[in-house]
Order: C-alpha cells, then structure tokens, then sequence
C-alpha cells in the first residue's frame, strides 16, 4: 500500500523527481483543490518515461507546463457538454417519435423488439438490454411513471426514453429491429453510413459525454471509444486532423452532429475558434500518449 502523503510531501516528491514549483503555497492550494492523482495524468508528457516507471520530469519542466493544458480542458469540457446535451436530446426524442410512429410505442421492452447479437463472451446482448431498461422503468420516481404504474398501465416509449440514461438509449439504438425507424434518425442527423457504424458514432458521443461530465484529462488522451468518421465528416472540418484514438477524432462527429441538429455551423465555429487560438494544446488532443 502507498503511503498516504500531506500536501507538502506531494510537492517534495514533485520537486525530488525535477519538477520546478516556484510557488510552493500556490502549489498547496492547486493540489489541494484539484488532487494529486487527477493532475497526474498531466505530468505523463514531461517526464522521462513514466510507462517503464521513470517518473522523473525532463530538464526545465514547470508547473505552468502542465496547469496550462490543465486549465485549457477545463474550458474545453462544458463546450463539448453542450454539444452532447443537444445530441441526447436530440436523439431520444427522434427515437421514440419515429419507433412510436411505427408501431413500437409499446414494444420497447419486449425482447423481440432486438436482435439476437451475442458479445465475444456469447453473452446475448439483448437479454441485459431488456432487464436495463425494466430496472429503469421499476427505479423510476417521476410523476409520469409513478402514474402509469399506479394505474397498471404500460409505459409509452416517449415517457420511458426519459428516465433512461442516454447510454441505455444508445444501446436500443444499437440493437433495435426496427431498421426504418432507425434510418429515419440517421438521416435526419445527416449520417449517411450503415446502421452499425451509425450507432457506434452516437455510443461514442455518449462516451465522450460521460469523460466531460466526470472532468477527465482530454490533453494527450488515448480514447476507449471512438467515432467512425465518415467522409461528409472529414470534408467538413479538413483542419481537425488527428492520430486514431484522439480526442479530436471524437470532436470531428460531435461538430459535425451538432450542426446538422442546429442547421448551422455556430457550434463547430465557437469550438474551432476556440482549438485554433490554442494550437500547443489542440496538436495534443489529436495525439494521445501510450503511456500505461
């Protein structure tokens, strides 16, 4: 077990392992504020080689070198938030109104409303869908639920995709049977591709979301999930050019979505701004470090 260290011994590791602290109250109330282990992940560019244990920083490293990047993500995050909000929102209630359309207001939790797809572990993906959303539906305090339970009623799909979090919906977007109702979507959003590769696109975006809402590092990161980006993508914004597993490739599908959703380019033209008047910072988000 790693011993537990007080603020002042967290910057004497920093200052034994190179690292320049010119401030050494400014640096108590930054670790202090913001932890140890989250700012962490930002030395990883400036030392030796922390993947084979060298955690030693490089010659005329300073604070200011990580904070800035540091700082900048923080700015970073409730632009993408915002971006996200308005494509989860977007998509369940495109989702319900086109499935509702269809015939399916009511067959959303039925299993044979998905297809049979099994993970590499044979696990039948749509098995775990289903019991997802029923524990949704059973957990489920609002009003309108608490109504419809209360009356023994079943619950309409455009009330259910309302207490689901959007990873759930990703998921019935993912494996849902109803393939007209699906393409409609996509078209709508201007994702003109296969309907797998469209559902990965919007689980990406729910990833993307889920690492802004929990303030993870976005400088240098290596993603888990990633967007496929489609050609209408990279026509649209030549400038965001990205090593795979990028955050930039994220952002590609998240502007691109965004100003489908808006008819307009205010989102990617805010976001561009902002990732052109930062260039240090932005060439690191299209190229994430492979240091675990």
């Amino acid at each position: 077990m790693k011993p537990v260290k007080n603020l002042d011994e967290m910057i004497e590791l920093m200052e034994s392992r190179g690292l320049t602290v010119p401030d050494h109250d400014a640096m108590r109330r930054i670790l202090f504020d913001s932890n140890y282990y989250r700012l962490s992940g930002y030395f990883r560019a400036f030392q030796n080689d922390p993947a084979h244990g060298d955690n030693d920083f490089k010659p005329n490293v300073n604070v200011s070198d990580f904070l800035e990047p540091y700082r900048l993500d923080s700015e970073l995050r409730p632009m993408i938030l915002r971006g996200t909000a308005l494509i989860e929102l977007t998509v369940r209630s495109r989702f319900e109104y086109l499935v509702a359309q269809n015939g399916g207001a009511y067959s959303y939790a039925d299993i044979d409303s998905y297809e049979s797809i099994t993970n590499r572990k044979g696990v039948e993906l749509r098995i775990s869908l289903v019991a997802n959303i029923r524990k949704w539906m059973d957990m489920s305090n609002e009003v309108c639920i608490r109504h419809y339970r209360k009356a023994g009623e079943p619950v309409p799909i455009w009330a259910a995709v309302e207490t689901m979090p959007f990873d759930t919906v990703s998921r019935m977007l993912s494996l849902h049977r109803d393939t007209a109702a699906l393409k409609e979507l996509y078209r709508s959003l201007g994702v003109r591709t296969n309907l797998r590769t469209a559902s990965e696109i919007i689980h990406a975006m729910v990833y993307l979301r889920n690492l802004c809402s929990h303030h993870s590092r976005l400088w240098h990161r290596e993603m888990v999930i990633v967007p496929p980006v489609t050609k209408d993508m990279r026509e649209r914004y030549p400038s965001l050019v990205y090593e795979g597993r990028s955050v930039a490739q994220a952002l590609i599908a998240l502007l691109y979505l965004v100003d489908e959703i808006n008819r307009d380019d205010s989102y990617s033209t805010r976001m561009l701004t902002f990732l052109k008047a930062n260039t240090d910072y932005t060439t690191r988000l299209m190229q994430p470090l492979h240091w675990e």
